[in-house]
């Protein structure tokens, strides 16, 4: 049968050694981090009851999931974001103390349509605060987030900040009342970067918003900038709305929490900020590389006191922030700042004739056992091809193993890269290859 018939589904890929190889550098600095300020990893379910999945965003979240039914009959769905997993596991959960800090990387899927940095499976991490209403477990996230992309080496960047609560309050104050057309009219908002004025207008009066409120809403949305300067501008607006007052008094503090734990510099406070999921109900955020804003924000978050609540008896506000490893990657790469790491061994051993291979496999294993990873001819090849092997593969180091070397007890370590060999006594070539190293 013709391999062409065995092609991946849309929007899947493979994953190569060299592109796993920097995941894993990835996950280790993002954990790094979240296990500084008191994370703990877990890992929620890939598969979860579609009810669960649906209690958060209702039944028409079936049309960009991936759900089925097993062999019982019970329907079930792919989990396409982290928070549902994470939120479920603790709702429950009376006998932790509080705040509950946990962190995850994994994989979702969503049933979109593929595009540029956005695959129907993709990987994200997490960090989520369970238990704190406090504006300073959100300052604690959004530093999560600063903390993550400067460990990575990436500088450009700024985190771009507002309030849910404000923008809805405001909006109310304008004559839109709550229910779906409050929820369309932030759906509109949030697509601020990606469509024009012209086109956003155009959405606000087809769901009838009078084109003076648009006007005002324009104007709302255009106030950023540094938090200090933008929290001077929101005081001199008119805001008769509680939870207008709620929403100010938040980004007031999250300020001072932000400066107090030295990342404010990094931050905006930018109006136009509203995540278009309805769960939000407080400071939301997004970042953006600045040399690549194409890729669209490469973490987002916020706060979200009442989802706890579908899935358990009792609200616990919660906030959190989760990026894509994906728009991550691209960012990393067009930086540069991938190490250049090694893809296989650090040395092979090549057996000069074939009684020295059980020879060359003792010293590999040696090694091997040293914490050096060793690779020796498993083709029973003549010594040119194995050298033609390794440096195929890329290998720093080549030793070439027979019976003199067995019999002085001693062999030559070669730096592929210099042809510079050194004559090393075979118990010490471990602590050489590190030396070298």
């Amino acid at each position: 049968m013709s391999s062409n018939v065995f092609t991946l589904p849309r929007g899947m890929r493979d994953m190569d050694p060299e592109e796993m190889t920097r995941r894993l550098w990835l996950y280790e600095k993002i954990r790094g981090v979240a296990l500084r300020y008191g994370f703990r990893m877990v890992e929620p379910t890939t598969i979860e009851n579609l009810k669960t999945l649906e209690a958060k965003s209702g039944p028409g979240i079936r049309d960009e999931i991936y759900w089925f039914k097993d062999k019982g009959g019970r329907s079930l769905g792919l989990r396409f974001d982290l928070t549902v997993g994470l939120a479920r596991m603790i709702a429950g959960r009376y006998d932790l103390p509080e705040p509950i800090k946990y962190a995850t990387i994994g994989g979702n899927w969503r049933y979109d349509e593929p595009q540029f940095a956005r695959y129907r499976y993709f990987t994200q991490w997490d960090v989520e605060i369970f238990g704190s209403a406090s504006p300073f477990a959100d300052a604690e996230v959004i530093c999560v987030g600063i903390d993550i992309l400067t460990e990575l080496g990436l500088k450009d960047f700024v985190i771009r900040i507002s309030n849910r609560k404000l923008a809805e309050a405001y909006l109310k104050q304008l004559g839109i009342g709550s229910g779906e057309k409050l929820e369309q009219c932030l759906r509109i908002i949030d697509k601020v970067r990606k469509e024009n004025r012209a086109q956003l207008a155009k959405e606000f009066g087809e769901i009838k918003v009078d084109d003076e409120i648009v006007d005002r809403i324009f104007s709302y949305i255009s106030l950023n900038g540094t938090p200090g300067a933008v929290l001077d501008r929101l005081a001199s607006l008119t805001l008769t709305e509680p939870e207008a007052k709620t929403g100010l008094k938040e980004l007031e503090t999250l300020a001072d929490a932000l400066a107090a734990l030295g990342r404010l510099d990094r931050c905006l406070y930018d109006m136009s900020i509203v995540r278009g999921i309805g769960y939000y109900d407080g400071i939301v955020f997004e970042c953006f590389d600045k040399g690549g804003e194409d890729v669209g924000s490469i973490f987002g978050g916020g706060r979200y006191d009442k989802l706890c609540r579908i899935y358990g008896k009792r609200d616990i506000p919660a906030t959190g922030v989760a990026g894509g490893i994906e728009r991550l990657m691209i960012s990393l790469e067009r930086a540069n700042l991938f190490p250049k790491s090694r893809l296989g061994p650090k040395v092979f051993i090549a057996s000069a004739q074939e009684a020295s291979r059980l020879d060359a496999g003792r010293l590999a294993q040696s090694l091997r056992d040293s914490g050096i990873p060793a690779e020796f001819d498993l083709k029973g090849r003549p010594l040119g091809k194995q050298i033609e092997y390794a440096n195929s593969i890329g290998v720093p180091y080549l030793i070439v193993v027979g019976p003199q070397e067995v019999a002085s007890n001693s062999v030559k370590v070669k730096a592929m890269a210099t042809r510079v060999e050194t004559l090393v006594p075979m118990p010490e070539v471990a602590a050489k290859l590190r030396e070298l190293n």
